[in-house]
C-alpha cells in the first residue's frame, strides 16, 4: 500500500566494459507515504476462484473494498460520527504526495438488508444481473473471490457486491470504474426506498440520505 518508487528498491548502474554490483539504498520508512486515506478493516474470507465462477464478476485491489458502502439509515448518526473523526484526521495526515497514515475503518457489521431478501431479488430491484462473489487482491497477486459474496451488474463498469449469511446481507457496496454515475444513483434510489438504507462515499466524504417524491437526493457532508 505505501508507494515505494522503484529506483529506491534497486540502482543498477552499467558500463561499456562490464555490469556493476546493485547499488543499495537506504530508505527512510517515515518518508513514506499511503496512496489513500482510509481502507475498510473488514476480516474478508476468500476462496478459490474457477473459470466459471469469475466469469464477468468485478475484480479490484482489497484496498477498494468497500469504499462506497451502504448502511440502513438508523445507523446514519454512528457513521455521521465516524465521517467526522475520518475527515480530521485525513486532514491531518494530508501531505504532497500521499498521507502519512491511514485511517482503518472498523465498523461493526450488521444486516444492511434482511435475510428474507436474497442477492438475486436486490438484483431484480436494481434492474442489474445477478453474478459469483467478486474477486479481490493486491499489486501482485490475486486473493481469491470473497466467501459468500455475489455481485450485481448494473451496468458497463458498474456493480454493486456484497456479502450474505443467515443475518442477512452485511456488507453491501459499490464498484464503479469509469462507470456511468447514474447507474449508481438510480440503484441507490431503489434500495433507498425500498429498504431505507444510506449510502456512504468514504474518500469522498459525503452520505447520500435520502430521495424525495421528485428525486431529489439529501447530500450530507462533515
Amino acid at each position: 500500500m505505501k508507494r515505494i518508487l522503484a529506483r529506491l528498491l534497486t540502482a543498477v548502474r552499467t558500463s561499456t566494459a562490464s555490469q556493476a554490483a546493485p547499488k543499495v539504498e537506504t530508505v527512510n520508512v517515515n518518508s513514506l507515504r499511503y496512496t489513500m486515506p482510509t481502507v475498510a478493516a473488514d476480516s474478508i474470507v476468500y476462496v478459490a476462484a474457477t473459470k466459471e465462477s469469475s466469469q464477468g464478476v468485478p475484480q479490484f485491489h482489497e484496498d477498494e473494498w468497500a469504499q462506497l458502502e451502504f448502511f440502513p439509515r438508523a445507523r446514519f448518526g454512528e457513521i455521521q460520527k465516524i465521517l467526522k473523526e475520518y475527515k480530521s484526521f485525513e486532514a491531518a495526515n494530508r501531505s504532497e504526495h500521499g498521507w502519512k497514515d491511514i485511517y482503518a475503518r472498523r465498523i461493526t457489521r450488521g444486516p444492511v438488508v434482511s435475510n428474507s431478501v436474497s442477492p438475486g431479488e436486490l438484483a431484480t430491484l436494481v434492474s442489474g444481473t445477478l453474478l459469483q462473489a467478486p474477486i479481490l487482491g493486491t499489486f501482485s497477486a490475486v486473493l481469491g473471490q470473497v466467501e459468500n459474496g455475489f455481485s450485481i451488474e448494473l451496468g458497463e463498469n458498474a456493480y454493486l457486491y456484497g456479502i450474505q449469511n443467515e443475518s442477512g446481507t452485511t456488507v453491501l457496496a459499490a464498484s464503479l470504474s469509469g462507470a456511468d454515475d447514474m447507474l449508481l444513483t438510480n440503484a441507490f434510489a431503489s434500495v433507498s426506498e425500498r429498504f431505507g438504507l444510506i449510502l456512504v462515499d468514504w474518500r469522498q466524504q459525503f452520505i447520500l440520505v435520502s430521495v424525495d417524491k421528485n428525486g431529489n437526493i439529501d447530500v450530507w457532508r462533515p
